[in-house]
């Protein structure tokens, strides 16, 4: 009987351990609990129409045998994305040490940024070409929405924006904004196309992240100091 009491001891700690520090992030709780809700209506909803290859398409890896540099350059793009994203959420947590200002611009700058990647990864605006049918006026909308968007967000923090090396900030958006005019622009060539679209997005996403990467590294070295 102690042997049985006694096997029951190293559980009981390891789920007590689990509920403490599940506690200390309530968060992630409901984030476990809506995914697995997901996964499963997913899953009964595959069996029931038969559907698992659709389910199965929902994670195929995007890589191609025959062209193993598929997508890199994508995808580079989107670890920018979500390493700037990050960084701010992060930084913008410090609420007790930044100044409610620098929080408030953090917090919606990543915001922002969430909006636009979340956009481009799940290609928001071409899902909504297919439902309105007006390629060219489906876009001119979204983009117009997105640069009234980020001429407001501008006005907003331009007091805050004017105290941090914001040269690399001005030249993201300008190459988000030349990016778009390519996209609404036909170019005969693909490789020209991708060039001027893609791969100025690319670059303008190198110069954000680091711009926002040096105004975090900032804040927090400001927070450090005795």
């Amino acid at each position: 009987m102690k042997q049985k009491i006694s096997s029951w001891q190293p559980k009981q700690l390891f789920l007590q351990i689990g509920k403490q520090h599940f506690s200390r992030i309530r968060l992630l709780i409901w984030l476990n609990l809506l995914v697995i809700t997901i996964l499963s209506s997913l899953s009964i909803y595959a069996k029931l129409r038969s559907k698992g290859q659709g389910v199965e398409n929902l994670f195929s890896d995007p890589f191609t045998i025959n062209t193993y540099y598929w997508g890199w350059l994508t995808s580079i793009s989107e670890i920018l994305w979500c390493s700037a994203i990050a960084v701010c959420l992060f930084t913008s947590t410090l609420s007790a040490q930044l100044n409610r200002r620098s929080q408030v611009f953090l917090l919606v700058s990543s915001l922002l940024m969430t909006l636009l990647y979340i956009d481009d990864r799940f290609r928001l605006t071409l899902i909504l070409t297919v439902f309105f049918g007006s390629y060219i006026k489906v876009k001119t909308v979204v983009y117009s929405f997105y640069g009234v968007i980020l001429i407001l967000y501008g006005r907003l923090f331009w007091q805050k924006i004017k105290l941090t090396p914001y040269f690399p900030l001005l030249i993201a958006f300008f190459l988000f904004a030349f990016s778009t005019v390519i996209d609404l622009t036909p170019v005969s060539s693909p490789g020209a196309h991708a060039m001027l679209e893609d791969g100025t997005k690319l670059l303008g996403l190198i110069n954000l992240t680091s711009y926002f990467w040096y105004v975090c590294r900032s804040e927090i070295t400001h927070y450090l100091k005795p």
